[in-house]
C-alpha cells in the first residue's frame, strides 16, 4: 500500500504514526494492498483557502477528504478488494491543536481522529 505523506503546514508532525495509522485503518477495511493514499498537512490559511473553494463555507476547518476512486471494501470474506487510488486526506496540525486542548488530549490524538475520520 502507498501512502505518502507532505508536511506544508509548518508544524511537527510524527509522519511516520499518522503513515502506520492509516495503514492498519485501511487493512481492517480491507483496501486492496496496491491502494494509494496521500496525506497532506496545510496551514491554518491553507486550509482555509480549501475550505472555501470546496464547500464554500469560511474559516479553516480541521480535515477534508478528497477521494479519487470510489474503492469498497469487499463484502464477503472470500472475495477479494480491487486496487485503486484512495485520493487526498488534507489535515490541519494548527486547528488540530486548538481542538485538542479544548478536549483535553494530545494534539497528536487529535490528529489520528482526524485521519481516521478523513
Amino acid at each position: 500500500m502507498s501512502i505518502e505523506v507532505a508536511n506544508e503546514s509548518g508544524v511537527d508532525v510524527d509522519e511516520t504514526a499518522l503513515v502506520s495509522l492509516a495503514r492498519h485503518v485501511l487493512d481492517r477495511m480491507r483496501i486492496h494492498p496496491q491502494a494509494e493514499l496521500s496525506i497532506l498537512l496545510v496551514d491554518a490559511e491553507t486550509m482555509e483557502q480549501l475550505h472555501i473553494q470546496w464547500m464554500d463555507e469560511p474559516g479553516p476547518t480541521d480535515v477534508l477528504a478528497f477521494p479519487m476512486d470510489e474503492l469498497r471494501p469487499p463484502r464477503g470474506e472470500d472475495d477479494e478488494p480491487e486496487p485503486g487510488l484512495l485520493g487526498d486526506v488534507v489535515v490541519c496540525p494548527q486547528v488540530a491543536q486548538l481542538q485538542a486542548k479544548t478536549a483535553g488530549h494530545a494534539t497528536q490524538d487529535e490528529l489520528h481522529l482526524l485521519l481516521t475520520h478523513g
